[in-house]
């Protein structure tokens, strides 16, 4: 057990099991490890929603104006999602609401709020802890596409139709039965 907020790091011995809350800082740790659960490389692409959405995801267009949602003719209401997973997606019912959305990440410091996703909003969601050991159906084929051996993916249903809408590389482990799950993978 390394507490990487109170020593510096240079090299993590052994394989790495990356608790962080930031995934973005998970792919750095990642890189000074021997061995990660789940791989830089991995993590780098579930966060990059582009990775996936095509093959997994629902219709989607892309975005990086507040004047371009106009043109979006995709059936509202939408679910506005950043190309890089950073955690600020949310519903709107019209372009008024998409358009403030957007100028605010336009505003945001963090260049990765820059371009956004616009699909559908489902009808409800559906969060799923997996393993490569215990995955079935549409989020077994997610961690393989994405080389993850552990994910909570959220899928959205779309009138008994689903879709995977975000990919959490390195989740919180909720409870006992996902701690022991990716103990298993050790």
């Amino acid at each position: 057990m390394l507490n990487v907020s109170e020593i510096p790091v240079y090299k993590i011995r052994g394989t790495a099991l990356l608790r962080l809350s930031n995934p973005y800082a998970a792919v750095i740790y990642g890189q000074v490890a021997e061995a990660s659960i789940n791989p830089p490389e991995a993590i780098s692409s579930a966060l990059n929603r582009l990775a996936w959405i095509s093959k997994f995801g629902p219709p989607h267009v892309i975005i990086s104006t507040d004047y371009s949602v106009e043109k979006v003719e995709l059936e509202r209401p939408w679910f506005l999602m950043t190309a890089w997973r950073l955690e600020i997606d949310g519903s709107v019912t019209s372009v008024e609401g998409a358009r403030s959305v957007l100028e605010h990440r336009m505003y945001m410091k963090n260049p990765l709020s820059k371009v956004s996703l616009v699909v559908p909003k489902p009808h409800r969601t559906i969060s799923v802890f997996a393993t490569v050991k215990n995955a079935t159906g549409l989020v077994s084929e997610v961690l393989s596409h994405l080389g993850l051996l552990y994910a909570r993916v959220v899928l959205g249903d779309y009138g008994g139709r689903h879709f995977v809408i975000d990919v959490d590389p390195v989740p919180r482990l909720e409870n006992k039965e996902e701690a022991l799950a990716v103990a298993e993978l050790l």
